[in-house]
């Protein structure tokens, strides 16, 4: 028989405490987040996240715009050069060869100049905005009781996320109602805004959430302790509740196939990440860590250390990595989504037909909509890490504020 000699003992046993402690991380961040429901054979049936509410009110992003908005007024004013400020911040994002790139500069300032000489406290003190977004506040917390918004995963219905798509009902009682009661474009514009956006929001949360539970199944599965048919039905689970309402085909294919549909699903995203990743090599000079499956340190050909987003482009015209994290400007991730969030307002008041309103919109979303809730991931490695800052920047660009018990720690 043979004995480990001191120093191989020694080695062995450190290794073998920090596997041990890794775990326990693990374990302890997963439990603190996620419950399982099981039925009466001890197979889990559902997956829920304990951070996730019940409760719902829309004043948390009514103080969020209100703030931006004022803020974002205040530098206007205040900055001399604020225009050429963020033209610097976008130069390389909206960088296309000939007018298309100025052109859509052009769009973001010209948008934002629509919010410059808004009169805020008219609008957000008019006693009609204030009952409409009571009454979709009211309407909503009905329709959301209806649902429980801490699901994130079924394991025996192919069907449950399809047939709870409610809220979008409600908006559109919403927008109705804000027209018939508000003469004002000004609030007309920023009440419909509001309301488009909450909802968004509020569906946001479980899509975010998901995709931290995708980085504990990916990276941490044995630890876990499921078995292999449960992290396969969770997979699907979760990509049938992204199905759109309409799509009634994609949701025939997920029950016909629901022991591989998420896996099928999932890998396809790893797939095309690590191509668009190989595709785009040339702009880093350093690889470093690889976080889950969806994100990457790089240090670019500059010299700036990154964390990118493989599933997704920068924009519409970009499809290179979506930068997740600078560390050497950690605000910039942010300051950037507020600009285009701001934009997206300001775009409904410029003097332009409504398809070139919606097309000016949606390209400001390319930048952040997806790309924010793939995140969901990175947050959920730092959460693993102990890493209480990291966490906080990546809530702060989240930019949810529905979701206030994120960090629990």
């Amino acid at each position: 028989m043979r004995f480990l000699r001191p120093k191989h003992f020694y080695t062995f046993f450190l290794s073998l405490f920090l596997l041990t402690q890794s775990a326990f991380a693990v374990n302890d961040a997963f439990e603190r987040r996620f419950h399982f429901i099981r039925n009466d054979s001890g197979e889990v049936v559902e997956v829920r996240d304990r951070s996730l509410s019940f409760r719902f009110s829309v004043r948390p992003y009514l103080e969020q715009i209100k703030r931006h908005l004022y803020e974002e007024q205040a530098m206007m004013a205040e900055k001399g050069d604020y225009y050429y400020e963020v033209e610097s911040l976008f130069a390389d994002d909206m960088y296309m060869a000939g007018e298309k790139s100025s052109e859509r500069m052009g769009l973001l300032i010209d948008s934002l100049k629509q919010i410059e000489d808004l009169d805020l406290d008219a609008i957000f003190n008019d006693p009609h905005f204030q009952e409409v977004i009571d009454k979709f506040e009211e309407r909503m917390a009905s329709a959301l009781s209806r649902i429980n918004p801490t699901v994130l995963a079924r394991l025996d219905d192919p069907t449950f996320f399809y047939y709870r798509h409610v809220t979008y009902q409600v908006v559109s009682w919403g927008l109705s109602l804000a027209k018939r009661m508000l003469s004002s474009v000004p609030a007309l514009n920023t009440a419909s805004y509001i309301l488009v956006e909450t909802e968004k929001l509020i569906t946001e949360r479980r899509l975010y959430h998901q995709n931290m539970l995708m980085h504990y199944l990916q990276e941490h599965e044995e630890e876990i302790g499921l078995e292999a048919n449960e992290v396969d039905h969770i997979y699907s689970s979760i990509f049938e509740s992204r199905i759109p309402w309409f799509a009634f085909w994609e949701s025939r294919r997920a029950r016909s196939n629901w022991d591989q549909y998420g896996i099928d699903n999932f890998y396809s995203q790893v797939r095309a990440g690590n191509n668009r990743f190989r595709q785009n090599r040339h702009l880093y000079a350093e690889r470093g860590v690889r976080h889950n499956y969806a994100f990457q340190d790089v240090v670019t050909q500059d010299g700036n250390h990154l964390i990118v987003n493989l599933l997704d482009g920068d924009n519409f015209f970009n499809s290179s990595p979506a930068v997740a994290f600078d560390y050497d400007s950690p605000n910039k991730v942010v300051r950037k989504r507020v600009l285009l969030q701001l934009g997206g307002l300001g775009t409904s008041f410029l003097p332009i037909p409504q398809f070139m309103k919606d097309i000016a919109q949606s390209y400001f979303k390319s930048f952040y909509q997806s790309q924010k809730l793939t995140e969901g991931a990175l947050f959920a490695h730092f959460e693993v890490q102990g890493d209480r800052l990291m966490k906080e920047r990546l809530m702060v660009q989240y930019l949810n504020p529905f979701d206030s018990l994120l960090i629990f720690d």
